[in-house]
C-alpha cells in the first residue's frame, strides 16, 4: 500500500506561531518584566523610605536629628547628596542655611527674602525645578551656589505651615550628573509637609526650651543660661586657639529712676535698655540680663581692647540715647561696664564672671560711667577708662 503524500500546503507548526513585533524582537520577554519587576522593587523602596521618614519626622523634635535624617534619606531617595536646608530668621525677614553650615561659620549669613534663587522661592511660596539655574536672570551666586559652585539642576521645595513660609528644601545635581526631573519634583512633594512638621514642632520645642533660659522683661537671657553659653564659648575658644571676652555692667544710680517715677517705669527703663544692648551687640555676642539692673555680654573671638573699644562706642551711644519718650519722659542712664577675657584673666567660668565683676566694681566705686578692664595698659594709673 501507497503512503499518501504529505500535502505541501499544510501550515508548518512554526508558521503557526504569531509573528513578532519589531518591539519584541528589540526587547525580549524576559527582559522586559524584569524591568517591570526592577521597577516595582523601586517603588516598593521609595515608599519604604517615605514611611520611615515621616514616621521619623513627625516624632523628632531636635533640629540636628532632622537635619541628618533628611540628608540621609531624602538624598538616598532623590539620588543626590547636595543638599541643604533654608530657615527663616525669627526676629527679621531674612533667611539663612541651617545646613550645610561652613566649619568657619558659627553664625550663618543672613540674606534678605527676595533674594536669589532660593529667596525667590521663600517668597512666592511656590516649589521649582530650575535646569541650568546659574543661567535664570535672577540667580545669585552667593546664595544660589552656597551648596554647589556648578549645578545642572537646582530642586526648591519650600517648607510651609500654616499659610507661613518656615524654610526651603534645596537638592542640587552637579555638572557631571543627570539634571533632576519633573518625578523627583513630585516625590519629593510627597515628604515635605512631614519637613514642615517636624521642622515647625522643632521651633515650638526650642521657643519652649528659650522660656526657661529668657528674661520676661528684656527678652535677653537670663543668668541660668550665663554657664552655659560660656562653657560652651570657653571650650569653643580653647579649641579655635581664641581669646573671649565677657562684659559685666551695672546702671548708674538706677535706685533713683524707681523713687523718682515708680518701678513700672524702672522695669519700662529696663526693657528699653535691653533692647539698646540688643541693638549693639552683634548677631554671634550673647546679652544677658544678670540679675535687677546688672547685665552680661559675651563675645566670642574678641581680644580684650576690640572689647573696650566696644564698650566705649556704646557708652558714646548712651550719652545720646533719652529712655521712656513715648511715655512723656526724657531719662538720661548711664551704666559703670567691666571687662574679662579669657585666658588672660582665668579658664573657668567662675574665674572669668568674677573678673568682670571686680573690674565693674572698680569704676563703680569712681566716678562711674566708665569702662575699666583688668591687666589693660589703657587704664592707666587710676584704674578707670572713664569717658
Amino acid at each position: 500500500m501507497k503512503k499518501k503524500a504529505k500535502s505541501k500546503n499544510k501550515p508548518s507548526s512554526a508558521s503557526k506561531r504569531p509573528a513578532r513585533s519589531l518591539k519584541d524582537l528589540a526587547y525580549p520577554k524576559h527582559l522586559i518584566e524584569n524591568e517591570v519587576i526592577e521597577e516595582l522593587r523601586n517603588t516598593v523602596d521609595r515608599l519604604q523610605i517615605l514611611d520611615s521618614l515621616g514616621k521619623m519626622l513627625t516624632s523628632c523634635l531636635d533640629l540636628s536629628e532632622i537635619l541628618q535624617t533628611v540628608v540621609e534619606k531624602v538624598g538616598h531617595l532623590l539620588g543626590s547628596k547636595q543638599l541643604g536646608l533654608v530657615l527663616m530668621g525669627q526676629r527679621s525677614k531674612q533667611f539663612y542655611f541651617q545646613y550645610p553650615r561652613r566649619k568657619t561659620e558659627d553664625d550663618p549669613q543672613r540674606y534678605d527674602v527676595g533674594r536669589g534663587l532660593v529667596g525667590r522661592c521663600l517668597e512666592s511660596g511656590k516649589a521649582e525645578l530650575i535646569h541650568n539655574p546659574c543661567e535664570d536672570p535672577q540667580f545669585d551666586r552667593e546664595v544660589d551656589s552656597y551648596i554647589a559652585e556648578e549645578a545642572s539642576s537646582m530642586l526648591l521645595l519650600p517648607i510651609i505651615s500654616k499659610g507661613r513660609a518656615l524654610g526651603v528644601l534645596v537638592v542640587v545635581t552637579l555638572k557631571d550628573r543627570e539634571p533632576l526631573e519633573e518625578s523627583s519634583l513630585k516625590l519629593a512633594e510627597t515628604m515635605i509637609d512631614y519637613l514642615a512638621i517636624a521642622v515647625e514642632n522643632s521651633i515650638h520645642y526650642q521657643r519652649v526650651q528659650d522660656l526657661t533660659i529668657t528674661d520676661d522683661l528684656t527678652q535677653l537671657y537670663n543668668s541660668r543660661y550665663l554657664p552655659i553659653i560660656l562653657e560652651r564659648e570657653i571650650a569653643r575658644s580653647k579649641r579655635y586657639g581664641e581669646e573671649l571676652s565677657m562684659v559685666f555692667l551695672d546702671l548708674d544710680n538706677f535706685k533713683s529712676v524707681n523713687d523718682q517715677y515708680g518701678h513700672i517705669a524702672g522695669s519700662r527703663l529696663l526693657t528699653e535698655f535691653g533692647d539698646f544692648l540688643f541693638q549693639h551687640i552683634r548677631s554671634s555676642d550673647i546679652g544677658i540680663r544678670y540679675g535687677g539692673d546688672e547685665f552680661v555680654l559675651v563675645l566670642p573671638r574678641t581680644p580684650k581692647k576690640d572689647a573696650v573699644l566696644f564698650v566705649e562706642r556704646a557708652i558714646q551711644d548712651l550719652h545720646k540715647k533719652d529712655f521712656l519718650t513715648e511715655h512723656g519722659l526724657q531719662i538720661k542712664q548711664t551704666a559703670s561696664f567691666g571687662v574679662s577675657t579669657f585666658p588672660e584673666d582665668g579658664e573657668g567660668v567662675d574665674q572669668i564672671i568674677a573678673a568682670a565683676d571686680r573690674a565693674m566694681y572698680q569704676v563703680k566705686r569712681g566716678s562711674k560711667d566708665g569702662v575699666y578692664a583688668t591687666n589693660l595698659a589703657a587704664n592707666h594709673d587710676q584704674k578707670k577708662k572713664s569717658l
